[in-house]
């Protein structure tokens, strides 16, 4: 495990705090050991999470494995069948052979009884001792050629192939298979002694580590206990020279009031003086307001009987317009007729333009070149007057900021004489102002509403911390039965030898089936008949 950071001593804060104190809150509630146990948490998920896709990913190759090497194993019906279809296969190959050979002896003998037919006669003719010697050689040849070719088939066949050897052959491989049997019991059991010893040290290991997170935890419990109490004894002396300097403050502030009580009835009369005043001025400006109403309302009149009497007018001579509207039209549709004979001599005219374009083209360009020369002299003397006023401008300035620097100066001397008068002037009027706003019915109503809204940001933060407290407890339950499953399932864990068979594994994990079994007929868990015995073990 990592080392334990330093404790840290912090002090109290001031202010509202998530305990729902109006004053005062402290911070002994940060848990390290919270912290360092969701932390060893964390790790621990990690490294489960990284060895459970490890795990499922060689459990699904040690499955497959089983699976194959089981189906391998316990199906010797198929294999009986291969090995017989291969014996068909060599006795159908064989017989191919043989067939072939008796065609082609078949067809040599044809040809040698044609030729001992040939050579009967030749023999008759020429007599019996000619004969004798040719059917001597005869024999001899095919001697020969018998004990070649006997020769060459054994050469050719293998040792396994005789039939002299395959008894020893036989016996050879059973006392192999039994030594193989052998060792592969003595590895399996071997293999089941280290991992009971390897269940074992993880047993051991997870209680050790269970003993000293349950120390490391009662220790931060006590340590967090001893702190919950040195913060509450400093926020009960906190609370109560808050309350003495409050006391002190309400007593400071009850005399003010009453000295500035007297001043703002005199100002509220003086007030009251004023605000008649300006209500017999806005009597007399609304007076006013009416009579230049009444003038606008007339004047308005008149001018729309004006406006009625061009209208009548140009409704009369509307119908005097009809025939000037149809010479109009005459005259636009001429117009148009122009327009067209005028289109057809301008596209005559930009071709002669634009030939003309092209020869004065080399001309244009020096007078273009020209004229860019011309405007960049100007520029150039534009910028050199923009630079002089510029610089004349600056100097001016410069004066300008020495003089008003020299006013300002001589302001400065008189202004100290009128600040003291406008300073009281201006704090007489802030205390008025003040006053005025902080009355003693004002100053309660705002304590309440000040009252009313902590006690309701207290009520929101003890029900925000509850809430808080309540799914960190079930965050730490849910991790601490993980933990425990996690120990659990270390401690109770079954074994994971690689050649157990499927159905105990089953049984391990919890007599849930609902997948075929893996070693039978589709039908075999659905069929409440009793599956057929396997036959015996036999040795190849």
């Amino acid at each position: 495990m990592e080392p334990l950071p330093p404790r840290q001593n912090t002090a109290p804060k001031d202010g509202y705090g998530p305990r729902g104190y109006p004053d005062c809150y402290y911070t002994s509630r940060v848990l390290n050991s919270t912290f360092r146990y969701v932390k060893f948490v964390k790790k621990l998920r990690a490294l489960e999470e990284e060895q459970r896709r490890g795990a499922a990913n060689s459990l699904k190759e040690l499955n497959d494995k089983q699976y194959s090497d089981f189906f391998i194993r316990c199906d010797r019906r198929s294999l009986i069948k291969n090995v017989a279809r291969r014996v068909d296969l060599c006795m159908a190959s064989y017989e191919e052979d043989l067939k072939e050979k008796k065609k082609r002896l078949v067809a040599l003998l044809e040809a040698e009884e044609e030729m001992n037919i040939r050579k009967f006669v030749e023999e008759a003719q020429a007599g019996v001792e000619a004969l004798w010697q040719d059917k001597k050689d005869r024999l001899a040849y095919l001697l020969a050629k018998r004990q070649k070719e006997h020769e060459e088939k054994y050469k050719d066949t293998p040792l396994s192939k005789c039939v002299h050897v395959t008894a020893c052959i036989h016996k050879w491989r059973a006392k192999e298979a039994q030594e193989i049997q052998r060792y592969q019991m003595k590895e399996k059991q071997a293999r089941k002694m280290a991992e009971r010893e390897i269940d074992q040290m993880w047993h051991e290991v997870a209680m050790k580590e269970s003993e000293a997170l349950a120390a490391r935890m009662e220790l931060d419990t006590i340590e967090r206990l001893r702190r919950d109490h040195a913060c509450k004894e400093n926020s009960d002396f906190q609370i109560e020279l808050r309350r003495q300097q409050r006391e002190k403050e309400r007593e400071v502030l009850k005399a003010e009031s009453l000295r500035m009580r007297a001043e703002f009835e005199a100002y509220a009369r003086k007030e009251d003086e004023d605000a008649v005043k300006r209500a017999e001025m806005r009597k007399e400006l609304a007076a006013e307001r009416d009579q230049m109403l009444k003038e606008r309302q007339e004047t308005v009149a008149k001018k729309q009987a004006e406006v009625k009497l061009i209208n009548d007018t140009w409704d009369s001579l509307a119908d005097m317009g009809l025939a000037e509207q149809k010479r109009h039209e005459e005259m636009l549709k001429q117009k148009e007729r122009d327009l067209d004979e005028c289109n057809k001599k301008m596209a005559m005219y930009k071709k002669g333009l634009n030939a003309m374009a092209a020869a004065d083209k080399a001309l244009l360009e020096q007078e273009a070149q020209r004229v860019q020369d011309k405007m960049d002299l100007k520029r150039c003397e534009f910028a050199k007057k923009l630079r002089k006023s510029t610089k004349d401008v600056r100097a001016a300035i410069v004066e300008q900021m020495k003089e008003n620097a020299e006013t300002r100066a001589s302001k400065e001397l008189h202004k100290h004489d009128d600040d003291g008068y406008y300073k009281q002037v201006f704090n007489q009027m802030s205390q008025l102002v003040a006053h005025k706003e902080m009355t003693e019915a004002q100053a309660r109503k705002l304590y309440k509403n000040q009252l009313l809204e902590q006690m309701e940001y207290n009520k929101l933060l003890k029900e925000r911390a509850k809430q808080e407290e309540l799914e960190q407890r079930k965050k730490c339950q849910l991790a601490a039965d993980e933990y425990q499953q996690e120990i659990n399932r270390m401690v109770c864990r079954p074994f994971l030898s690689d050649e157990i068979h499927p159905f105990m594994q089953q049984m391990a994990k919890g007599l849930r089936m609902k997948e075929k079994c893996p070693c039978s007929k589709p039908t075999y868990c659905a069929d409440p008949k009793p599956a057929p015995k396997k036959a015996a073990k036999k040795t190849v």
